[in-house]
């Protein structure tokens, strides 16, 4: 017995081996022999003298070669096997996308909070609309460290008549002061807080102090994905 290499994976088997055991590519066809009745035309065996389906005399029926092709079964298992893979992949790369879509920063999570809060406080917080404005304002004191950060970002909802409204609300750290529109009301108990808001916010852009003060962008996609609201 000698020892060829298979034509289509290359590995070795035998020279009488009529398929590879590695791969499943057929290297002998295997020939079976048929007989056919020629009057129904249904196949009977060899040996038989008469059709036993309509019981014509079986003579000098033609025999036919009918060559069997053998199932790859390692080609099926090696196209198989890739495409696992390929799906394990798309999983884990699509998951990661995801965690990394929602896992917010320490800024990011400081404007989700205040947004879910602004909803929260809504006639109708399904009606609720973020839209593509948000920032933050850190205040830095003499020594530049962060005292105080205002969340700043458009929204928009249903009012009291179904319309939809939209402003732009400010929050002092975790805290809802106004919204921008409004001016501060004297029999409002956050009358001085409104009032240190305003002067902040005026002083902030007619200077652009970037000394006392430094704007942060929000990635709004990230917000609106973590609030279901796309």
């Amino acid at each position: 017995m000698a020892m060829i290499n298979c034509p289509e994976c290359g590995q070795e088997i035998s020279d009488k081996a009529k398929d590879c055991i590695h791969c499943g590519k057929v290297l002998i066809e295997e020939v079976v022999q048929k007989r056919f009745c020629s009057d129904c035309g249904k196949e009977v065996l060899l040996e038989d003298k008469e059709c036993p389906h309509c019981g014509c005399p079986l003579e000098n029926e033609k025999i036919k070669e009918t060559v069997i092709m053998k199932t790859k079964k390692g080609n099926a298992k090696k196209i198989i096997i890739p495409i696992a893979i390929i799906a394990i992949i798309v999983v884990v790369v699509f998951g990661v996308i995801n965690f990394i879509g929602s896992n917010l920063n320490e800024d990011e999570q400081l404007a989700y909070q205040n947004a879910v809060e602004m909803r929260n406080m809504m006639r109708d917080p399904d009606s609720f609309k973020l839209y593509d404005e948000m920032f933050l304002l850190k205040h830095r004191d003499d020594d530049g460290n962060v005292d105080y950060i205002y969340t700043i970002f458009k929204y928009g909802g249903a009012n009291g008549y179904g319309a939809i409204t939209t402003d732009e609300a400010i929050f002092k750290d975790g805290e809802y002061i106004m919204n921008y529109s409004d001016e501060p009301d004297e029999d409002d108990a956050d009358y001085l807080e409104q009032l240190i808001v305003k002067t902040d916010l005026k002083l902030y852009m007619l200077t652009g102090d970037e000394e006392t003060w430094e704007m942060v962008d929000v990635d709004i996609k990230k917000i609106k994905k973590k609030m279901g609201l796309e």
